[in-house]
């Protein structure tokens, strides 16, 4: 029975370890929060959670698109992550995509911004039944 119960606090702590923690937005950090309200004014249904150590993460709507961005604990934006349809990927990273992974279905795609005006395209695709996740340049080359 001790073994037992240690198999299932083990998966329980192991199934726990994947997990984002959720933030409340009265824990947040007064810099994360101002920088957030001053870059998504707009942004409704707005749920926090902890990305690592160093990063704070917000999962929200803007004008009804998911978006999803993240921030230091010092308030400095790290990224944004916005879904759009397959239709908007840049031809450049659609051919790369079907000429790599012919036959490829996509599933959820997103650009990518990053400070400087850096974009990248995260494309999710399924071929031959197995998932990818690609992440791409604006020219279809593989970020690295």
């Amino acid at each position: 029975m001790k073994s037992l119960l240690s198999l299932a606090c083990f998966i329980f702590s192991f199934a726990t370890i994947g997990c984002s923690q959720k933030v409340n937005e009265k824990d947040l950090p007064a810099p994360v929060k101002t920088a957030f309200n001053n870059k998504f004014p707009g942004a409704t249904d707005i749920k926090w959670e902890k990305e690592n150590k160093k990063e704070l993460e917000a999962n929200f709507k803007m004008n009804n698109t998911d978006v999803s961005a993240n921030f230091g604990l010092d308030g400095t934006w790290v990224e944004t992550e916005t879904t759009i349809p397959a239709s908007e990927l840049p031809a450049a990273v659609t051919n790369a995509v079907n000429s790599k992974y012919p036959g490829t279905v996509y599933g959820r795609t997103e650009k990518i911004e990053k400070p400087g005006g850096k974009i990248l395209y995260e494309v999710n695709v399924t071929v031959n039944g197995k998932k990818k996740e690609l992440e791409m340049n604006p020219d279809g080359s593989l970020a690295k």
